[in-house]
C-alpha cells in the first residue's frame, strides 16, 4: 500500500483510528458516515491515494 498512498499500513490504521475517534466526538443524529460499502479503512486509503495523485491540493 505504500506505493499507492505513501503511507505504511500501520500509519493508515492510525489515521483511521483518529478519524473514528473524531467522528465519535462529533456524533449527531444527522451525520453522514463514510461510504458503508468501503468502510472507514478503505475510505482513508482511497482518500490518501487521491491526494497523493492530486498534488495541487
Amino acid at each position: 500500500m505504500y506505493y499507492t498512498t505513501g503511507f505504511r499500513r500501520d500509519e493508515i490504521q492510525d489515521l483511521a483510528a483518529l478519524v473514528h475517534e473524531q467522528d465519535q466526538r462529533n456524533a449527531t443524529g444527522l451525520r453522514r458516515p463514510w461510504p458503508p460499502i468501503l468502510g472507514l479503512f478503505w475510505s482513508v486509503v482511497i482518500t490518501l491515494a487521491y491526494l497523493r495523485g492530486n498534488r495541487v491540493q
